[in-house]
């Protein structure tokens, strides 16, 4: 590429633009161009992440176009199972405006009133609470529920930071979209979404137990000592003294995490705990070996 330009470092730039800083068609429309749409410009984005896309479209600066649906929750960094990771942008306008029409984008007309509009990174999108109820028309309930706990809990366990959004925020987005496809899961969903779990599969665990007929366990439970904390156990049934940990895939590659792992156990079983550690595995069907681990803990476990 001859011409050097601000542009060429942006993720998008429209042919105006270019033709405004002097590049000629046959620099536009050269081998080592990409057009993601129409109208857009790039040069050498990967694409592999959805934001991406978004950025190049938001090169057109369409300013009352808003990022919706599935690409909403990809900017927001929603815990999106990989079947449910779009490949167009979805676009929304508010009536009466008419969407916008363009191959690699799915337009959606939204009520006028209602929604909220944030920027996040730059980007015009809908409000992370929405985003997640316009999701309900394609997501499971069981998806709903982890990415409405991943939204009311965020890190704050362990930076003690709360998250940006709390239960009355996901309480309006259900009210609001009442009518839209969806509905009945957003509301089940609604009712189990809890605040604690500090990654998805410990919220599919949870909900592996409960649908079981099991307790419903504590999250991140602090375990003390003589008022010093012992351990934050994932799950835990505290008057069991039952301790559940899920460790994912960097508790097997990261030593100093593996041998963590290993001293809170120690910890724990010192104060009469009972430690249960369960991966990805212990989780799959059809019988999944984390209902038969914690079964037997109940069961050999005296209440205090």
């Amino acid at each position: 590429m001859e011409t050097v330009h601000w542009l060429v470092d942006e993720t998008g730039f429209t042919i105006e633009q270019g033709r405004a800083i002097g590049m000629t068609r046959r620099q536009l429309d050269g081998a080592g161009m990409q057009r993601p749409f129409r109208g857009i410009r790039t040069i050498g984005v990967g694409y592999d992440d959805h934001r991406d896309r978004c950025r190049a479209y938001s090169a057109l600066e369409r300013g009352r176009h808003a990022f919706s649906h599935a690409s909403a929750a990809m900017i927001h960094g929603f815990p999106l199972p990989h079947r449910a990771v779009p490949n167009e942008v979805h676009v929304s306008v508010f009536a009466p405006m008419k969407p916008p029409q363009m191959e690699g984008v799915i337009g959606h007309e939204l009520k006028a009133t209602g929604h909220k509009v944030v920027v996040v990174d730059g980007l015009r999108v809908i409000a992370a609470e929405d985003a997640w109820a316009q999701m309900s028309s394609v997501l499971s309930v069981d998806d709903l529920i982890v990415i409405g706990d991943w939204l009311i809990t965020g890190d704050e366990p362990y930076s003690r930071v709360p998250s940006a959004w709390t239960r009355s925020d996901l309480d309006r987005a259900v009210r609001h979209h009442a009518r839209r496809p969806g509905i009945r899961r957003l509301r089940l969903a609604f009712e189990a979404v809890r605040y604690g779990p500090l990654s998805p599969q410990e919220t599919r665990l949870r909900l592996l137990l409960v649908d079981a007929g099991l307790p419903e366990p504590e999250l991140n439970y602090r375990v003390h000592r003589d008022g010093r904390l012992i351990a934050m156990v994932d799950l835990a049934y505290p008057a069991r003294r039952i301790a559940i940990e899920y460790l994912g895939d960097l508790h097997r590659t990261d030593q100093k995490a593996f041998r963590d792992d290993v001293a809170r156990r120690e910890r724990l079983t010192e104060c009469g705990w009972d430690v249960i550690f369960l991966t990805a595995d212990d989780l799959r069907p059809p019988v999944p070996r984390a209902l038969l681990a914690v079964r037997r803990a109940l069961h050999r476990s005296v209440p205090e």
